[in-house]
C-alpha cells in the first residue's frame, strides 16, 4: 500500500470525518467498475454511494494487509453489484470491441473480425465466477493481488485460475474438427 493511501486510511480510521480524501481518490475508479456491470447511471450512483457507506462505516475493522485499500472497495462495490442482480436475478456482461481485442492479444491471439467476435461469444459462454474473473482482471486492470483480494483468495490462486480460463477460452477458440 502506498504511504499516502496509508496514512489518510489511518486518518480516516481515527476520524470519519476525514474520509473524504479516500472518497475523491477512488469514486470515478468505483463508479466506472460498477456502471460497466449495471449500464444504468442512476442505479451506479445509488450502488457505488452505498459503496462507500459500506466502506466508511468498515473502515474501523479494515486492515491492509499490504494491498491497496482500492483493491478492499473493489470487493465491497462487488458484493453490491451481487447483490443487485441477485434481487433481479440477471447478469450482465457488456465487452467493448477494444476490451475483446485488448484480452485477445493477451492471450497471445492474432485475432481480427469474426474472430474477436467468436472470442466475445466464447466468454458469454463462461461461467459467471470465471467471466467476473476475466472482467476484474483485463477489463477493470487489477494486479493478482487486487484480484485476490477482491475475490478473497490468495494471489497465487488468482493467478492460477485467470490461466484456467483463459486455456478455456483458447480451447473453446479452437477450429473444430
Amino acid at each position: 500500500m502506498e504511504e499516502e493511501e496509508l496514512r489518510q486510511v489511518l486518518a480516516a480510521q481515527a476520524d470519519q470525518a476525514r474520509f473524504a480524501p479516500l472518497y475523491e481518490s477512488y469514486y470515478a475508479d468505483i463508479f466506472r467498475f460498477i456502471l460497466r456491470r449495471v449500464k444504468h447511471r442512476d442505479l451506479t450512483a445509488d450502488l457505488t454511494q452505498q459503496t462507500f457507506l459500506k466502506a466508511m462505516l468498515g473502515l474501523p475493522r479494515y486492515q491492509p494487509r499490504g494491498l491497496p485499500f482500492r483493491a478492499w472497495l473493489y470487493r465491497i462495490a462487488l458484493n453490491e453489484v451481487r447483490m443487485h442482480w441477485r434481487k433481479k436475478k440477471e447478469v450482465l456482461m457488456d465487452l467493448s470491441y477494444h476490451e475483446v481485442k485488448g484480452l485477445s492479444e493477451e492471450m497471445g491471439l492474432a485475432m481480427e473480425g469474426t474472430e474477436l467476435n467468436r472470442l466475445a461469444s466464447a466468454m458469454g459462454n463462461l461461467k459467471q465466477e470465471h467471466a467476473r474473473l476475466i472482467e476484474l482482471r483485463y477489463m477493470d486492470g487489477l494486479s493478482f493481488a487486487e484480484l485476490g483480494q477482491v475475490l478473497g483468495i490468495g494471489e497465487d490462486a488468482a493467478k492460477m485460475r485467470t490461466h484456467r480460463v483463459l486455456g478455456l477460452l483458447r480451447t473453446s477458440l479452437l477450429p473444430r474438427k
